[in-house]
């Protein structure tokens, strides 16, 4: 309901403008994020972030996860799927392209072996294209981003027998 939406976003206007800015951060990784994607983002320290995220894990916007799905980084996830959805909201329509694009970037330096993370690379590319071409910018780059980082999550798709996902990803990279 909206005043609920209304009651968060308060919540997030209450908080600094740093712990603000990189709560919207971590909304346009996902409902989980790492701590090293935040550093990457922001071009801060990620003791810095980590020491961000911990104020905010206080105020009980975000939790610590005991293990994480990337090697060598912290794990965080929204308290609730509201915090996120309200967060990501707040961040200008113009620089959500920018947000995503740094996010699929941060994901393509990590290690060449995780296949699972081409779905997550797709989202991005598509996700930044989607905004670049909303505020009118040249898509071109992002758009040959996108069809290959599409193409390879068809693969992956495809090699786990998921066929009607790996032909929507095929579709979208063609249309591309």
């Amino acid at each position: 309901p909206e005043n609920v939406q209304g009651i968060v976003a308060a919540r997030l206007d209450a908080l600094s403008a740093e712990d603000k800015a990189l709560i919207q951060d971590a909304a346009v990784l996902g409902k989980v994020f790492w701590s090293g994607a935040l550093a990457a983002m922001t071009d801060e320290q990620r003791w810095t972030v980590e020491e961000q995220l911990h104020g905010l894990e206080r105020k009980e916007f975000v939790r610590r996860e005991r293990l994480s799905s990337v090697a060598s980084e912290t794990e965080y996830a929204f308290r609730h799927v509201l915090v996120r959805d309200v967060a990501y909201g707040q961040v200008p329509r113009a620089l959500r392209a920018e947000k995503h694009l740094r996010a699929a970037e941060w994901i393509e330096a990590l290690s060449t072996d995780r296949e699972d993370s081409a779905e997550m690379l797709a989202h991005h590319y598509v996700r930044a294209l989607e905004f670049a071409r909303a505020a009118k910018q040249d898509v071109q780059p992002i758009a040959d981003r996108a069809r290959v980082a599409l193409r390879e999550a068809g693969d992956r798709a495809y090699g786990l027998n998921a066929l009607a996902a790996a032909a929507a990803f095929y579709k979208e990279a063609l249309e591309l």
